[in-house]
């Protein structure tokens, strides 16, 4: 009778400290994210809408009278495909992100690697440039490239009584991607640019968190690059140097068992 207490003793202390040095839980949160580049742009030769051309059903409006009076016309910009599209990078788009981690405490110290899906978004203005007989027609739009991931970030951090500070390097590997809110024929010049992301990233994330009744964890941090997203990207038949970047901040809730 007495090993049989001394044995449950010996297990659950060792179940408690086991408890006290290792944990995990669950995770999911917002991330606000922004690819980085170069400005860039393609250009090419000025043409004339076929709707415009002779024989078009809108040959009658090729031309504007400026003054009304049939003394000064040029060329309607609405008739003209322009010679070219200029890239942008824009805001900081929300996504989100979701999955688990685990906690390994020693001497104040503790380990927390993690593995979570995630959604991030980057915005891309495109702009028409060029101009004809003084006339200057700019189109604006976004487009914008969405990201499917799997992040893997292992942190080291310090624990301050409930907060934590912790930093430490994340792979990110590409599960897909796809282009949206473009006409068809900027969707189509940006398929390039899309798919020039290489499947892995490296970069670092630092940020702080609190645990609140050793149950609910809120972390809030920042990632930053370390690679590249991509080289170059073709279109047009022309390839540019983009040095594509992304950074973002994330901000999740999590329960650990």
């Amino acid at each position: 009778m007495k090993k049989l207490i001394v044995f449950a003793a010996i297990l659950f202390a060792s179940q408690l400290t086991y408890s006290q040095i290792f944990s995990w839980g669950i995770k999911g949160g917002i991330n606000s994210s922004k690819i980085k580049f170069d400005d860039f742009s393609i250009e090419g030769d000025i043409t004339v809408k076929s709707d415009y051309a002779p024989g078009g059903p809108n040959y009658n409006d090729l031309l504007i009278d400026v003054n009304g009076d049939g003394s000064t016309y040029i060329i309607n910009p609405e008739s003209i495909n322009y010679p070219g599209l200029k890239f942008t990078p824009s805001s900081y788009e929300v996504g989100f992100h979701a999955g688990i981690f685990t906690r390994f405490k020693i001497a104040g110290i503790f380990l927390q690697p993690e593995i979570y899906y995630s959604n991030t978004n980057a915005s891309i203005d495109i702009s028409t440039i060029g101009s004809i007989d003084d006339a200057t027609e700019k189109m604006n739009s976004v487009a914008k490239v969405n990201y499917h991931n799997l992040d893997i970030p292992i942190l080291v951090g310090v624990k301050l009584g409930p907060f934590r500070i912790n930093a430490g390097p994340v792979a990110t590997f590409k599960l897909s991607n796809n282009v949206s809110e473009a006409s068809n024929e900027v969707k189509d010049a940006l398929e390039d640019f899309s798919s020039a992301t290489s499947s892995a990233t490296f970069g670092g994330q630092a940020g702080i968190g609190i645990d609140i009744v050793k149950k609910v964890t809120i972390d809030a941090r920042y990632e930053f690059p370390l690679s590249k997203l991509g080289d170059s990207v073709t279109i047009g038949g022309e390839t540019f140097n983009t040095d594509q970047r992304q950074s973002q901040f994330l901000v999740s809730l999590g329960f650990m068992f």
